[in-house]
């Protein structure tokens, strides 16, 4: 039966109209970078309004907020700020679900509990002891973690992300810079270090070191957090002869260790482990000590080296987002682990896949990180045996006439003991 002209018109019209909805459905579901709708999704995710939210378990108050876990969550602030501002990771903007932790494992976990169904991963968890008190239920959650620590005991788990070498293995590096760098054979030795897994770590490695290197071990000195008086433990020091003492501290605890050294007469070098060193202790009057008897154990691009991309780019962010910014290693690295945990995202991204299996299947999967100078590059990889991101130590002297305060008095390398340690 024939179809009538003004009747075959008007059913042309209807089937361009059709198409014309199909072909906006079928936009939406397109595979292109501005589509979210083909996405797997997950706790944290919104497909909807394209935001993914991160947890952030960080000391903003207490004894290490001011000196480390203010500027650190600063670095990661500014970072996601300025990657928001140039389209997000994919076109999801990322929102920063904030805790404070106090630096208190118990708090730590509370905290965690709180927000461990809402978010994504864990941009910023801080500290060894806290880091760890949440661990089990890491693994139990699947909730891949960015952890603000580099306590070697994490660097195996399976949902824990480290950036940098890990604390043993700073211990090691330098004691192979005493050893084989400077020539000094059978040195006496001693360690001081913070009684909890964070100064366990330390420990661990120095004890690796004694063997190693052949140190001439004058003690093993512990001491608690914030404890008010370290004349007992810097005593005990003393009494030792130890002419190289490695701390394993946070920088108020290692000011008044230094400084009570000074006060008994006690003037070995002090070799810090990196997360004991403030540059706003130069404007004390430990200063003087700190430039003439003190080295850090780190690694990273001095501040304003420009020469190195990612410190370039670090400087431009601060400008923007947080103009008011002094040099401070803290922000930088809390800069740096956002990169890390930005690259993970971004491979989850791209594999459409942005649920917790997913985000772990992109962090095995993608070995390595190029951070731009700021940190040696890093290495990641799905067996435990890659998990140690790097190995690497730089040993810098305290230096007020550079920029970030510290001048590197050795260049990156990989000691002996730390090349070969297994953990």
């Amino acid at each position: 039966m024939a179809i009538p002209t003004m009747l075959k018109k008007s059913l042309t019209l209807r089937m361009f109209a059709l198409l014309g909805v199909f072909g906006l459905i079928l936009a939406g579901c397109g595979s292109g970078t501005g589509s979210s709708t083909s996405f797997k999704g997950g706790p944290g995710v919104d497909l909807t309004n394209k935001t993914i939210d991160l947890g952030v378990l960080t000391p903003l108050s207490g004894p290490v907020a001011a000196p480390i876990g203010l500027p650190l969550t600063r670095g990661v602030q500014v970072y996601f700020e300025a990657l928001n501002a140039s389209g997000g990771i994919d076109g999801f903007k990322v929102n920063l679900v904030e805790k404070d932790s106090k630096y208190d494992p118990t708090t730590q976990v509370q905290v965690y509990q709180q927000i461990h169904n809402q978010v994504a991963m864990i941009a910023e968890s801080l500290g060894s002891p806290t880091t760890q008190a949440i661990a089990d239920q890491v693994n139990a959650d699947h909730l891949l973690t960015s952890a603000a620590t580099l306590d070697s005991y994490l660097a195996r788990q399976p949902y824990m992300v480290l950036v940098g070498t890990p604390y043993r293995l700073q211990v090691e590096n330098a004691f192979d810079y005493v050893v084989n760098k400077l020539g000094v054979t059978n040195p006496k030795t001693a360690i001081i270090y913070q009684n909890d897994a964070y100064g366990q770590d330390g420990l661990t490695g120095y004890k690796e070191s004694i063997t190693a290197y052949k140190l001439n071990d004058g003690g093993q000195v512990p001491f608690t957090l914030s404890a008010p008086d370290m004349t007992a433990q810097v005593s005990q020091l003393k009494a030792s002869g130890a002419k190289f003492v490695f701390v394993t501290a946070t920088p108020l605890d290692m000011a008044n260790i230094v400084g009570t050294a000074a006060k008994l007469g006690y003037f070995p070098q002090w070799i810090l482990q990196s997360p004991a060193f403030l540059t706003a202790l130069l404007a004390t009057p430990l200063a003087p000590l700190l430039e003439h008897a003190t080295w850090v154990v780190g690694q990273g691009a001095l501040w304003g080296d420009t020469s190195k991309p990612g410190m370039a780019q670090m400087l431009k962010d601060i400008q923007t987002w947080a103009p008011d910014q002094k040099p401070d290693g803290f922000f930088e690295f809390g800069y740096t682990e956002s990169i890390v945990t930005a690259a993970i995202l971004k491979k989850a991204a791209d594999n459409k896949d942005l649920s917790r299996d997913g985000l772990l299947k992109a962090f095995n999967s993608l070995t390595d990180v190029n951070l731009g100078g700021l940190y040696p590059d890093l290495h990641y990889g799905a067996s435990p045996n890659q998990r140690v991101p790097s190995r690497d130590s730089s040993i810098f002297a305290i230096d007020p006439t550079q920029p970030g305060d510290v001048k590197d008095i050795s260049g990156d390398f990989v000691g002996t003991a730390a090349q070969a340690s297994q953990f």
